[in-house]
């Protein structure tokens, strides 16, 4: 009887050893998920600031070249919508519910976020193709002269260059960051069915 009761007690034991050991893996993983989601937003917090950038120091840049107020305005409007849309859609996924929350509602967080990412691209460009095409339309009609136009905005196609493959680089990276906090959280919810 003996033996049986210090099996039992031996048995209770690591039971308890393995749930605490289940209760710091799930601990550890969350405050991996917690970093990563931080790094994202902070890459989404420096993409709208650039944008507050574009819009007080562009717009004056664009008044002293003598642009009309619609462009200045339409500028505006455009850097702002990117930029609210960008810190909307860095709000979906709170640091509160990836410490304590259900990982199933932060990975539909997750996903919510990266299709925004991926599908930004298809808005981008044309958008993008828009502006500048505009931005070419009025500096020609201030300055009169096609040679001084087009060296103009060749500078600025290619500085737009430089900055759109930095920028689709950036996307990129946080499209993977955003999966791997995706495969990490499957993984999570794979053992918790696993033990149920």
């Amino acid at each position: 009887m003996d033996e049986l009761q210090e099996m039992r007690e031996q048995m209770a034991a690591l039971k308890e050893k393995l749930n605490k050991q289940e209760v710091v893996n799930d601990h550890l993983i969350r405050s991996l998920l917690n970093q990563k989601m931080k790094v994202v937003n902070q890459k989404g917090w420096i993409s709208g600031i650039a944008a507050l950038f574009v819009i007080t120091f562009g717009n004056w840049m664009f008044h002293q070249m003598g642009l009309s107020v619609c462009f200045i305005i339409g500028t505006t409007i455009m850097m702002t919508i990117c930029c609210v849309a960008t810190w909307i859609s860095h709000s979906w996924v709170k640091a509160d519910n990836i410490a304590t929350g259900d990982l199933l509602i932060v990975a539909k967080q997750v996903g919510r976020l990266r299709k925004v990412y991926v599908n930004w691209i298809y808005i981008a460009i044309p958008m993008i193709v828009i502006w500048f095409s505009w931005l070419s339309f009025e500096y020609y009609h201030i300055v009169q002269d096609y040679i001084a136009t087009t060296a103009m905005l060749s500078g600025g196609l290619i500085g737009g260059l430089i900055g759109g493959i930095l920028g689709f680089k950036q996307n990129k990276k946080v499209v993977r960051e955003l999966d791997e906090m995706l495969r990490q959280i499957n993984d999570i919810s794979e053992l918790d069915m696993k033990k149920g």
